[in-house]
């Protein structure tokens, strides 16, 4: 498959893709086994550009999933949570491990995206996974969901003495990978936006804003 999509096509990054890596329920499918499987099809000439990890997961367990991210990260590739759905039939529990999921797998260094496996009851895969009910409403699950995303989005405003410049004309803050708009008041001259991408990469990253 790899050679012949890559005849077709070179451009597209190539993922090997499994089920059962990260919740140590299935001794067929390993960590390790999984790395020795990208290993083999490296060896053969494979251009294996990322892991994905599927994460249909029950009862997830923290330091299990943090160590199947850890030994899938000695590969150097990058891994995606590529089917995530947390099903539990009790709210409150499903709720606390999706948040353990996200959580280890947002903090993990080798992971660079998660996509979901549907999210709305009765158009999902597994039964007691939704993080919105039939009736348009959140579940337990999707106000966690909803509260993370609100806690790992940047928000510039109201940080550094209310968004004023320092004496030198500088505004600093700390923001995660993405798109943002800079928004400058400037008195008489009115206001200046700017877009800008924060890429991944510790460097600062310096935005000159001309007026």
């Amino acid at each position: 498959m790899f050679r012949e999509t890559a005849a077709i096509d070179p451009a597209p990054t190539l993922f090997v893709n499994d089920y059962n890596v990260e919740n140590a329920s299935d001794p067929n499918e390993t960590p390790e086994k999984y790395v020795a499987l990208i290993t083999d099809l490296q060896k053969r000439g494979a251009s294996v550009g990322g892991i994905g990890v599927q994460g249909h997961v029950t009862h997830p367990i923290g330091d299990v999933i943090c160590d199947a991210l850890d030994k899938l990260a000695a590969t150097e590739l990058p891994v995606w949570i590529t089917e995530l759905d947390v099903s539990a039939a009790d709210e409150p529990m499903r709720a606390d491990d999706l948040e353990t999921v996200l959580r280890e797998a947002f903090a993990h260094p080798a992971v660079e995206g998660i996509m979901l496996w549907g999210f709305m009851q009765g158009h999902m895969w597994r039964a007691n996974g939704q993080l919105l009910n039939a009736d348009g409403s959140l579940s337990e699950a999707g106000r966690r969901y909803v509260g993370l995303r609100t806690e790992w989005t940047s928000h510039a405003r109201g940080t550094r003495a209310r968004g004023m410049v320092d004496a030198n004309g500088n505004f600093k803050f700390r923001g995660f990978h993405g798109k943002y708009v800079l928004e400058l008041a400037a008195g008489a001259s009115g206001k200046v936006r700017r877009a800008f991408d924060v890429h991944k990469g510790d460097a600062p990253l310096v935005l000159d804003m001309n007026l």
